[in-house]
């Protein structure tokens, strides 16, 4: 028997039998929808936890801490063993593959703030960096010249929306450009006699940052140099970082992708490492789990549509035995009378399928239109400025065509019963079956 027959018959029987078809269809359609709509709902809830990654810190950007400052799993190993950051290990992690940056970062030891005319930031982050390392580990400034020298720095986005006047303990509203503006930054460290004292530094700011949405937007960046001689002046001693090793590092890859392959290079030579990009592996690994999880308790709804389509194509067997007889007794194989039953349960799962898609895809719009209205109300009652309204389901086309060929599969797997039993039915039999 020809392919085109084989269809032409399956679905001539189909439209015969049309209310039955679309009553075991909508087992399926129910089935599917809830397999749709929850498996979608993992999917929204994953892009709503990762979409405000970026905030985390940049996926390209692994940082590296030195073990000697951590205790636990570092405090019964002797600080000789201890793996030491400093110029040879950026020489190793600099031939990463991957890699293009490897920095050491400098934090100004002791207490700081800055002024800017009659204002004041009190609690900004002063690090050092390397000046030709600004450009290579990612920064870009949204006004001035991405610039580092002696005297020469670049300041976060929010540093200058924490000015304020203390005087008055007010903001200083529309907060003001610090581009190419000189600044005051006062340094405090305890005496011998145990008073404060004071250091002011002249700074010339460059450029401000773009905004990062992190701990880049609160701080100022100076040459590493300027910040060595300014822990010195606090602490009464250079370190040595030969010896040492530097507090943290900052490596920089090329592309995302390399994140963690170089992150687990570096934990395995004794370092405390870390990146955004393990954080976003992690919440996949946790969003994978629950989306199997939620489609799991939607294909139990999808199984009892499976014995549905079984036991209408076992109905079927008994009212069209006469004709199965006379099918083989015009010539046709069991493997014919095989496909025309397989091709029925399928074509029933599969319209089922399609039917549970359109109705998931609607389902799906009405809760997000719901759901995004009710979160941009109460974004709204606790005065966010800007809120952008996510999607709570999420229907990729993968996932509908996925679930259009399972629920086809269900339905060919249950009815491989019913076909074998027409199967082996014996021509003379099925035509004297009354």
């Amino acid at each position: 028997m020809r392919w085109q027959d084989l269809f032409y018959i399956i679905r001539q029987n189909l439209w015969r039998m049309k209310l039955r078809v679309a009553m075991t269809a909508s087992g399926v359609l129910i089935g599917a929808s809830a397999i749709i709509l929850l498996v979608a709902l993992g999917a929204g809830l994953q892009d709503i936890a990762t979409q405000d990654l970026g905030s985390i810190g940049d996926l390209s950007l692994i940082t590296v801490y030195n073990p000697r400052q951590f205790r636990g799993a570092f405090a019964g190993m002797p600080v000789e063993h201890q793996a030491v950051l400093n110029d040879e290990a950026l020489e190793r992690f600099l031939g990463l593959p991957g890699v293009t940056t490897a920095s050491p970062i400098i934090e100004l030891q002791g207490n700081a703030y800055l002024e800017y005319r009659r204002l004041r930031n009190p609690f900004p982050g002063v690090v050092g960096i390397d000046p030709h390392d600004a450009a290579l580990l990612g920064m870009e400034v949204q006004s001035g010249r991405l610039s580092l020298g002696s005297g020469r720095v670049l300041v976060g986005a929010k540093i200058a929306s924490d000015l304020y006047d203390p005087r008055i303990g007010v903001h200083s509203s529309p907060p003001p450009s610090l581009t190419n503006a000189n600044i005051i930054l006062v340094v405090q460290a305890p005496s011998a006699e145990g008073q404060t004292r004071e250091k002011r530094v002249r700074l010339r700011v460059a450029g401000t940052l773009q905004a990062a949405g992190d701990a880049t937007d609160y701080s100022i960046y100076m040459a590493r140099q300027d910040v060595e001689r300014l822990n010195a002046w606090a602490t009464g001693q250079r370190p040595n970082y030969t010896r040492q090793g530097y507090p943290r590092v900052l490596v920089q890859v090329s592309d995302p992708q390399y994140a963690l392959p170089v992150q687990n290079a570096i934990t395995q030579e004794g370092f405390v490492a870390y990146s955004a990009q393990s954080i976003l592996e992690g919440l996949n690994r946790f969003f994978l789990v629950i989306k199997v999880i939620l489609g799991s308790v939607g294909g139990v709804a999808l199984l009892v549509a499976g014995f549905g389509i079984a036991n209408a194509m076992v109905m079927a067997i008994y009212e069209r035995t006469r004709e199965i007889g006379l099918m083989k007794a015009v010539g046709a194989r069991n493997r014919d009378v095989l496909f025309i039953f397989l091709g029925e349960a399928s074509a029933i799962g599969a319209l089922g399928g399609a039917g549970g898609v359109l109705f998931s895809l609607g389902a799906g719009a009405l809760i997000n239109a719901i759901g995004g209205s009710y979160l941009a109300a109460q974004a709204a009652q606790s005065g966010a400025a800007e809120f952008t309204i996510p999607n709570l389901v999420r229907i990729s086309p993968f996932l509908a065509v996925s679930a259009v060929l399972f629920a086809a599969g269900v339905g060919l797997t249950a009815g491989m019963y019913p076909a074998l039993r027409a199967t082996r039915l014996s021509p003379i039999q099925a035509l004297r079956y009354e």
